[in-house]
């Protein structure tokens, strides 16, 4: 296919989504760089990128439409960053359709996770909140993955640990809303008294959650089985320091799914009755104090990313 808009972020990201659908684009140029070259490349569908083109590549469209010989093309208008990966399988599909229309409308196949876990969860309780700054603070680089942390704790506290994260840590920290997206290098903190549910595009919902005899809240269980179900392999869970069982559960949720799972070791815990259990489970594959999981997090990641 042949991808023709304004040079730029918008048509960096149209490609690498378009690739990672399996299209393979052959031209890419602007726009009056494709005609004056005469607009022959062999290709079987043209995707015309208006986003970011100014008035002087828009004046030049009807040139583009009288080439002869043109294949079908299809016009773009939005920015891929604000739809993300259902709008791009989409977008995929339509390209494909048009440049084989034998394939009675059938999607492109979704492209393979990376090998490392994008989305990783940390549960924690009692003594978490300092064991996760410990955590966060041992971390040099911020990775291109990014985490949910479900800590049990009061309600009004939520706002109250995300700006102390935020300042002390490298990332950045913010309270979990409904509507919001994961994004690699932040860590969303888990609102009380709501459970998490994501959408076919991997959106954030949040529901109230009735927690009926439980005294603690957010449930970590109910939290790392919704990741696994959503991101499967792609998910990730460390359980540190905390009273009870809460994320035994949803370790082997996670694990069940593919996912790594690791746990605070007990002699840093000023509770160990939570990383225990989750350990208990058989599905915990690393133990450690927080400084000694951020420096494995790190050699992890940086292990399975793609050469």
């Amino acid at each position: 296919m042949g991808l023709i808009g304004t040079p730029g972020p918008s048509r960096q990201a149209l490609r690498d989504g378009l690739e990672r659908y399996g299209l393979a684009v052959a031209v890419e140029d602007d726009l009056h760089g494709f005609l004056g070259a005469g607009g022959r490349e062999p290709v079987q569908v043209m995707l015309v990128d208006l986003h970011a083109m100014d008035d002087h590549g828009l004046d030049a469209l009807p040139d583009l439409l009288a080439l002869e010989g043109l294949p079908p093309v299809l016009f773009n208008e939005d920015a891929p960053a604000e739809h993300e990966n259902v709008w791009m399988r989409r977008l995929a599909g339509k390209l494909a359709a048009i440049a084989t229309p034998d394939a009675g409308g059938v999607e492109p196949a979704e492209p393979e996770p990376p090998q490392a876990p994008d989305y990783w969860v940390l549960g924690a309780s009692f003594g978490g909140p300092e064991a996760v700054k410990r955590f966060l603070e041992s971390i040099p680089e911020v990775p291109d993955a990014a985490f949910l942390l479900v800590q049990h704790i009061g309600d009004g506290f939520v706002d109250l640990l995300s700006a102390q994260l935020n300042r002390s840590t490298p990332f950045q920290v913010l309270p979990l809303v409904s509507g919001a997206i994961l994004r690699p290098g932040h860590v969303h903190v888990m609102p009380v008294d709501r459970r998490l549910r994501l959408t076919e595009d991997h959106r954030v919902m949040l529901e109230p959650d009735p927690v009926g005899d439980r005294s603690y809240s957010p449930c970590i269980d109910a939290a790392m089985a919704e990741m696994a179900r959503g991101f499967g392999p792609r998910a990730a869970a460390i359980v540190f320091s905390g009273m009870g069982d809460d994320g035994a559960e949803g370790a082997r949720a996670i694990a069940d799914a593919g996912g790594e799972v690791w746990a605070q070791d007990a002699g840093s815990c000023a509770i160990s009755s939570m990383p225990d259990s989750a350990a208990e489970t058989g599905v915990v594959s690393r133990r450690g104090s927080p400084e000694e999981l951020a420096r494995a997090m790190v050699q992890y990641l940086r292990a399975a990313a793609p050469l």
